[in-house]
């Protein structure tokens, strides 16, 4: 893995955890606001595949998961996060013919916000997280599935172009006269 999109990975999922656990509670809907991160592991994923897909979403987990306010047992984000990750790597996989279209980029953000949700949510049932609601997981996942969308249309381009920029130098093919 070249080292500067290791680094350019480290960046969006940096500032992806400082958004999301700074500037979007402020903006909640229901006590639901955007995955910033789950976004930026989607498209670190679809840009890249899914081995980078599942490590973006643990580390951008485990960040989730020590930031303060973590009001939560550690490692939870990062199970779900890299799970994630991991599945909508294996969708790139799966549409190797050709990119994903805005659809299909739809559908595995939709696809991504359940699975984390469900798997944070899981995590916290079987540790008796008392902040575990089922009764309200349908609203949640909901709210949640909306607002990752709203979010995905301006983040997953951005990431996914950058990183398609990014050409370390021994891949570079030089076009002789």
């Amino acid at each position: 893995m070249p080292a500067i999109r290791i680094a350019l990975a480290a960046l969006f999922l940096m500032l992806a955890v400082t958004v999301q656990t700074s500037v979007l509670p402020h903006i909640a809907v229901a006590g639901v606001s955007c995955d910033l991160v789950m976004i930026v592991v989607v498209a670190l994923a679809l840009s890249r595949g899914a081995e980078w897909g599942a490590i973006a979403g643990f580390l951008g987990g485990l960040m989730l998961d020590v930031v303060p306010p973590a009001d939560h047992t550690a490692g939870r984000w990062a199970l779900a996060l890299a799970l994630s990750g991991y599945v909508a790597g294996l969708i790139r996989r799966e549409t190797s013919t050709g990119p994903v279209g805005p659809l299909g980029v739809a559908l595995t953000v939709v696809l991504g916000a359940a699975l984390s949700l469900t798997v944070y949510s899981a995590t916290g049932s079987l540790l008796h997280d008392p902040a575990v609601d089922w009764g309200e997981f349908g609203v949640r996942l909901g709210i949640a599935a909306g607002y990752d969308v709203v979010g995905a249309i301006v983040v997953i381009p951005l990431v996914m172009w950058v990183m398609g920029r990014v050409v370390p130098a021994r891949e570079r093919r030089r076009v002789l006269p």
